[in-house]
């Protein structure tokens, strides 16, 4: 079964509220920046596995092969032309990993995926 590690860390305007600094406030982006890498997960996610990306927080592709696209798709019609959608990181949201085509799915988990 092949699965990705993904790096989830929060996202640094997140990150900068929740430790109470304001936007134009003077504060040091190092606090920060540092908060971030000590908040940061290693998640492990096999192929067909469904999987959330908290809002506040980015997942960065963990790949072996620096080569290696990845790519976010909404729906099937856009697999043809998934070179037009190639990330290196997702934002927060709800996604299935298909290990085949090296493709996340953005799902709505209100209404029915099954044909992914």
């Amino acid at each position: 079964m092949d699965t990705i590690l993904l790096a989830l860390t929060p996202e640094f305007e997140a990150l900068r509220d929740e430790l109470g600094y304001d936007e134009y406030e003077d504060f040091d982006a190092y606090d920060i920046l540092f908060q971030q890498g000590y908040d940061r997960q290693l998640i492990e996610v096999a192929d067909g596995e469904t999987f959330e990306v908290p809002e506040g927080y980015s997942a960065t592709v963990q790949s072996d092969y620096p080569d290696d696209e990845f790519y976010l798709l909404d729906c099937k019609e856009d697999l043809p032309d998934k070179e037009d959608f190639v990330i290196d990181s997702l934002p927060g949201g709800n996604y299935r990993y298909n290990a085949a085509e090296n493709v996340f799915w953005r799902i709505d988990t209100e209404s029915d995926d099954s044909f992914l």
